[in-house]
C-alpha cells in the first residue's frame, strides 16, 4: 500500500482480487464538540437528503481562522449524518487537502485519484487525464445515487477552489463537505463561517478536557477567576484552548493562576500557546504561519500595518491611513483568508483576532522602522483630524461651520460612536510618541466619553494627557486637563479624587490669573464645578457664589451668554446647593437666571448648548414645584421634556438618564395640579426608559414615585398593566 495523498484513507491496491473500499474509514469525531450547537444543526440541515429536494445545496463550505475548529465540526456532522442517523449508506469519503502545509498542497487531481482509489477503482483502470478521471469518478457516483447508495464526501483544509471543483458530485443524492481557512467564493456552496467560541463553551473546553484525562482534576472548579483569565488570553480561540487544556493535563501541578500570569505577557504568549510532547505538536503560530505565507505583498503589508491600529477593530478609511491608498479590496483579501473579518458584513468596519493581532505584531516588528512610524503618523492624523471636525460640527459653533467634513449631524455623530473605542486607545497608546495631538483632543474626547457615561475612559484619557502635559502643553492646558479629569472622576463615582483634581485646576488658573487677568473666567469655570462636585452643600455653595460672582464680572454688562463666561452653569449649581441646604425659596432665582442664560446661548448654538438649557428647565421645574408654584413647575418641566425627547432622538446613550428624570419630574408636577391621568402616563413612560436603562435604583425611585401618585389617583387602575407592557421589550 502507498499513501499517495499523505493519509490513511487513500488505498492503492495490487493484485487480481476485489479491490477493498474505503468508504467508512473517517476519522474520529471529536470527543465532545463544545460551543457549536448552532453550527452543526445548519450544516446537518444542509447534510439532510430528504430535507431540501431539488433545491438541496450538494456544497457546503466550513470557513474560519486557522484553529477555529473547522474540521472538528465537520467530523461531528459527517458522523452524525452517517453512523448516527445512516444517511449515507454509500459510505463518506475523506481526503485531506493539505492546503496550507508548507511542504505542498494535495491538488485536485490528486485527490480525485485519491477518492476513485478509496472508491474500488484499480490503479491500472485509471484513466490518464485528469479529465477523464472526472468522469469516471462521476459516473461511479451516479452509479452509486442509482443503487440507493448516498455518498458523503468530506474535503478537509483546502485552501483553493481548484482543489475541491474535481470533487464535485454531479448529483444531488451526494453531500460534499469542504473546510477551509479561506473563502472559497468560486465554488458553488453554501458558505457556514466560525468565528471564536463564547465565554462559557471555551471555559467548558479547557474543563472537561481536564476532568476527562483527570476526574479528580479540581483546578477548573476552585480557580473559576484564573479560568477565565486564560480563556481570555486565548481569544475563546478552539485551537489555543486546546493547547492551553494540553499543557494544563501534562502539568497537573500548574495552578491556573500561575499559567494565566504566563498568558498575560503580549510579547511571549504565542510562545507559550504551543504544545510538543515529542510526537504530537500543537502551536498557534505556526498555525497562522500557513494562512500568511500564502498572502500578496501588499495584503502582506496591510495585515502586519494593522496591528498598529491600537482599538479592537477599525474602519475602512483608517486602514487607507495606514497604508496611504485604498484599501477596501485589501481588507477584503485578507477577510477572505480569515485573518480578519468584517463585522458586521457590510459595515466597513474590520475585526482582528487578538492572537491574529499579536501575530501580525510580531511580524511588523521585522518591517522598516520609519515606514512603521510614519503610518502611525498617518493614522493619529487621521483619527485627531476626522474627530474634530466631527466634534465641531455637533457643537454647531459658528466659526467651526466651515469646516465640516461630514454631511449631516447623524453621520458625524456615527463617526464618533464607532471609533469610540479606537480613539480612547490612541490617546492613550500615543501619548508619549505623539503628546501634542493627544493633549489637543482629550478635552473634546472626554467631554464626549463623559456624556455617553464612558467615566472610567474618559479618566484614562485625561490622566494620559496629564502625563505628557509639561513640555507639550501650556500652564493653561494643564489646568484644563485637571478640570476635565475632576469631571470624568465625579461621573465614575470618585467625589474625593475628583475635588482634588478640581481644586489643582483652580490653584493654576489663579496662579495664571495673577499675570493674565483674562484667564480668571476659568478660575470660575473650575469654581462652578466644585460647586457640584464637594459633597458638603455649604462649601458647594461657597464655591458656587465666587464662581457667579467672577461671571458677573466679566460679563461687564455684554451678553452673559457667552460661552467663556461660566456664569449659567455657576448659577445652577448655585441653585442646587441653596436647594440642598433647604433655601428653597432662594433657589429659584438663580436658576431662572441660569435658565435664560442657556436658552439664547441654545439658540445661537444648540448642538453646545441644548442640554444645558434642557438640564435647567427641569431643574427649574423642581425648585418651582418646591417653592409651592406647581403651574410654573408644569411648564417648565413640560418644555425641558421636549427638548429631551430631541436629543434622545438623536442620540439616545447621551440622553437617556436625563430622559428618564425629565419624565419623571413632569409627572410629579402634573400631579401635583391634579393631573394625575397625564402624571401616570409620563411616570410610565420613564419606568420604560428606566428599565431600558438597566438600572436598578433609578427605575426603583421612579417606580416609588409613580406608586405615590397612583395611591392618590382614580386613574391608577390598570396603569400597572401599561407599565409592565412598556417594560418589555415588545413594548409601545
Amino acid at each position: 500500500m502507498e499513501q499517495f495523498a499523505g493519509d490513511q484513507y487513500n488505498i492503492i491496491a495490487t493484485g487480481t482480487g476485489p479491490v477493498p473500499q474505503a468508504t467508512a474509514a473517517l476519522p474520529a469525531p471529536p470527543a465532545h464538540l463544545v460551543g457549536r450547537t448552532s453550527e452543526a444543526e445548519q450544516l446537518l440541515e444542509l447534510l439532510d437528503p430528504e430535507g431540501q429536494g431539488p433545491s438541496a445545496v450538494v456544497v457546503s463550505a466550513v470557513s474560519g481562522l486557522a484553529g477555529i475548529g473547522k474540521t472538528a465540526l465537520a467530523l461531528h456532522a459527517a458522523h452524525e449524518a452517517a453512523v448516527v442517523r445512516n444517511w449515507y449508506p454509500g459510505g463518506v469519503l475523506f481526503v485531506n487537502l493539505r492546503g496550507y502545509d508548507p511542504e505542498g498542497q494535495v491538488t485536485g487531481g490528486q485527490a480525485l485519484a485519491a477518492l476513485l482509489r478509496a472508491l474500488g477503482v484499480r490503479d491500472e483502470d485509471l484513466p490518464s487525464t485528469t479529465d477523464e478521471q472526472a468522469a469516471v469518478y462521476r459516473s461511479e457516483l451516479a452509479r452509486m445515487a442509482d443503487q440507493g447508495r448516498r455518498v458523503l464526501l468530506v474535503a478537509d483544509n483546502a485552501s483553493t477552489a481548484a482543489q475541491v471543483s474535481p470533487l464535485i458530485p454531479a448529483r444531488r443524492e451526494h453531500r460534499l463537505v469542504v473546510t477551509s481557512r479561506d473563502i472559497l467564493a468560486a465554488l458553488p456552496a453554501r458558505q457556514l463561517g466560525l468565528y471564536e467560541l463564547a465565554p462559557g463553551p471555551a471555559r467548558e473546553l479547557i474543563s472537561d478536557s481536564l476532568t476527562r484525562a483527570r476526574p479528580d482534576d479540581t483546578r477548573p472548579s476552585r480557580q473559576r477567576e484564573a479560568l477565565d483569565e486564560v480563556v481570555r488570553h486565548c481569544g475563546r480561540l478552539p485551537l489555543a484552548l486546546e493547547i492551553a487544556a494540553a499543557r494544563l493535563t501534562g502539568d497537573p501541578g500548574l495552578s491556573l493562576a500561575a499559567f494565566a500570569a504566563e498568558l498575560a505577557d503580549t510579547r511571549g504568549r504565542l510562545e507559550q500557546l504551543r504544545y510538543d510532547d515529542g510526537g504530537h505538536s500543537l502551536a498557534v503560530r505556526a498555525a497562522f504561519e500557513g494562512s500568511y505565507r500564502r498572502l500578496d505583498p501588499e495584503p502582506a503589508l496591510l495585515f502586519r500595518l494593522l496591528s498598529l491600529n491600537p482599538g479592537p477593530d477599525l474602519a475602512t478609511d483608517a486602514a487607507e491611513a495606514l497604508i496611504g491608498r485604498p484599501a477596501r479590496g485589501l481588507l477584503a483579501n485578507l477577510a477572505r483568508t480569515a485573518l480578519l473579518s468584517e463585522q458586521p458584513v457590510g459595515a466597513g468596519r474590520w475585526r482582528m483576532h487578538d492572537l491574529i493581532r499579536l501575530y501580525a505584531a510580531e511580524l511588523a516588528e521585522g518591517d522598516d522602522a520609519a515606514a512603521r512610524a510614519e503610518a502611525a503618523d498617518r493614522l493619529l492624523e487621521h483619527y485627531s483630524t476626522t474627530f474634530e471636525a466631527a466634534t465641531a460640527l455637533l457643537a454647531d459653533l459658528p466659526e467651526e461651520r466651515n469646516r465640516q467634513r461630514f454631511g449631516s449631524r447623524s453621520e458625524a455623530l456615527g463617526w464618533l460612536k464607532g471609533e469610540r473605542a479606537n480613539l480612547t486607545a490612541a490617546a492613550r497608546t500615543f501619548s508619549g510618541s505623539h503628546p501634542d495631538v493627544v493633549v489637543r483632543i482629550a478635552f473634546d474626547l472626554v467631554y464626549r466619553l463623559f456624556q455617553w457615561r464612558y467615566f472610567d475612559d474618559g479618566t484614562a484619557v485625561a490622566e494620559a494627557a496629564l502625563a505628557v502635559v509639561d513640555g507639550h502643553g501650556t500652564a493653561s492646558d494643564r489646568g484644563g486637563l485637571h478640570t476635565i479629569l475632576g469631571m470624568a472622576l465625579f461621573g465614575a463615582g470618585r467625589r474625593a479624587e475628583a475635588v482634588a483634581a478640581t481644586q489643582e485646576s483652580i490653584r493654576i488658573y489663579r496662579e495664571l490669573a495673577r499675570d493674565q487677568p483674562e484667564v480668571e473666567p476659568l478660575v470660575g469655570r473650575s469654581l462652578a464645578n466644585l460647586g457640584i462636585q464637594e459633597r458638603d452643600p455649604e462649601r458647594r455653595r461657597v464655591a458656587a457664589e465666587e464662581a457667579v460672582s467672577i461671571g458677573r464680572r466679566w460679563a461687564r454688562g455684554d451678553d452673559p451668554a457667552l460661552p467663556d463666561v461660566e456664569l449659567a452653569g455657576a448659577l445652577h449649581n448655585l441653585s442646587v446647593a441653596l436647594a440642598d441646604l433647604g433655601r428653597h425659596a432662594e433657589a429659584v432665582a438663580p436658576a431662572q437666571e441660569a435658565m435664560e442664560i442657556r436658552r439664547r446661548q441654545a439658540q445661537a448654538a444648540p448642538g453646545a448648548f441644548q442640554r444645558y438649557f434642557a438640564d435647567l428647565l427641569i431643574h427649574l421645574s423642581a425648585k418651582l414645584l418646591e417653592a409651592g408654584r406647581p403651574e410654573d413647575a408644569v411648564l417648565r418641566a413640560a418644555e425641558g421634556v421636549d427638548v429631551f425627547r430631541q436629543l434622545a432622538a438623536e442620540d439616545l446613550r447621551a440622553h437617556e438618564h436625563a430622559l428618564c428624570d425629565a419624565l419623571s419630574r413632569l409627572g410629579l408636577a402634573l400631579a401635583a395640579v391634579g393631573r394625575r391621568e397625564e402624571a401616570c402616563e409620563l411616570h410610565a413612560d420613564a419606568v420604560a426608559v428606566a428599565a431600558h436603562l438597566g438600572e436598578n435604583a433609578e427605575e426603583a425611585q421612579v417606580l416609588a414615585e409613580l406608586a405615590d401618585v397612583l395611591a392618590r389617583s382614580a386613574a391608577g387602575r390598570g396603569m400597572w398593566r401599561r407599565i409592565r407592557r412598556r417594560r418589555s421589550p415588545g413594548g409601545s
